[in-house]
């Protein structure tokens, strides 16, 4: 599914970046993105797509609203992303969350209440 091209144009591209950047310690809709990142909510749903298809994001809930809309909040995924460039050939590492981890966000939430 990931490839090193796929990859490096999601670290590439500064959307992306930003995205990924905001998700890491917060859950937003593709609204709330759009708004924070200053882009169009075309863009912020296209790259929300990209993202989830690579496992870097993920949707974690869907709230309806009042006016009977479903909206999708999404979490980022991943702790760490390395990219290796090493006798001429490119090698990528990522490191997602563990379940556990998701409990202790599930627990940090709790706390904030």
């Amino acid at each position: 599914m990931d490839s090193d091209d796929d990859i490096i144009s999601v670290l590439a591209d500064k959307y992306s970046r930003e995205i990924i950047i905001l998700l890491t310690n917060n859950e937003l809709t593709t609204q709330e993105i759009a708004t924070k990142l200053n882009i169009p909510l075309s863009t912020s749903y296209r790259k929300i797509k990209f993202l989830e298809y690579m496992k870097i994001i993920k949707k974690t809930k869907v709230i309806r609203t009042l006016e009977g809309l479903d909206e999708s909040y999404y979490k980022g995924l991943v702790s760490e992303i390395e990219i290796k460039f090493r006798d001429g050939k490119i090698s990528y590492k990522i490191e997602r969350l563990q379940m556990n981890d998701k409990i202790v966000r599930l627990w940090q939430e709790f706390g904030k209440k």
